[in-house]
């Protein structure tokens, strides 16, 4: 079960929300995306939250490090520097970050975040452990998401270790198809009735790469659109109210793989 923190409070700027970027898939797409983050800055927001799988995979270990993520990673330092609080949910093409070098520009890291805006509470989540019936994902996740799989991935050889990463990449694709494309509505609304009773107002979610919101009397479960497939962001206006920003990239995303 996901444990949720307490709603940090908001005080002011608003608060900006990108999911799946999944960087490196489009020509040009870091450069998008940090513009999007100096843009929603400029516009006075200082509190962006990353919904987790923001590059194709991102693990916590030089052996990994390309030029993008070495570069994205300067970026979001800058930003940093000029005040911006960053906090990063962490997705399922995550690993082994937290404590890492890369995480230093984050404000917070964690599986789950909270925060209130106007007396609006928001929880977030990536979303990919909601659906508790997708059994061969969730072996997947424990056996890759443990601290013998970090033991064994800190000894392993560069080249060793980055097929490896390759091949699971493309097996993880396989083995969570079939739920991403069924959205497991019961469980998001579930879930979103779990984090009601816990005094949020209102639960997000990235992982599924649509843009849906689930609602009944005792929960609101909203999924966020795909950063790489739309170019679009959730913003929460500084008197709590949330919408959905088309950016000016939205030409240049990654068209939607068929499902």
């Amino acid at each position: 079960m996901l444990r949720y923190p307490a709603p940090v409070p908001v005080a002011s700027g608003g608060v900006a929300v990108f999911a799946d970027s999944h960087l490196g898939q489009a020509e040009g797409d870091a450069d998008d995306f940090l513009g999007a983050l100096a843009a929603v800055r400029r516009r006075g927001f200082g509190t962006v939250v990353l919904l987790g799988d923001i590059f194709q995979y991102f693990i916590g270990d030089r052996k990994f490090e390309t030029p993008l993520v070495r570069r994205v990673v300067e970026g979001w330092a800058a930003l940093a520097a000029d005040g911006l609080s960053l906090r990063y949910v962490e997705g399922n093409r995550d690993f082994f970050l937290k404590g890492s070098p890369w995480a230093k520009p984050f404000s917070a890291y964690g599986d789950t975040d909270g925060l209130e805006v106007a007396g609006r509470r928001y929880a977030f989540v990536h979303g990919d452990r909601i659906n508790t019936s997708d059994l061969p994902y969730r072996f997947w996740r424990v056996l890759s998401k443990n601290p013998v799989s970090f033991a064994v991935m800190k000894i392993l050889p560069g080249p060793v270790a980055r097929a490896i990463v390759s091949r699971t990449e493309a097996r993880l694709y396989r083995t969570n198809f079939r739920h991403k494309r069924l959205l497991p509505e019961r469980f998001l609304l579930e879930e979103g009735a779990r984090v009601r009773r816990l005094g949020y107002d209102h639960l997000l979610i990235g992982h599924f790469h649509v843009d849906r919101l689930f609602e009944s009397p005792g929960a609101s479960a909203r999924i966020l659109p795909a950063w790489v497939e739309e170019r679009r962001h959730a913003e929460i206006a500084p008197d709590g109210t949330l919408t959905i920003v088309d950016e000016d990239s939205s030409a240049r995303a990654l068209q939607r793989r068929r499902r």
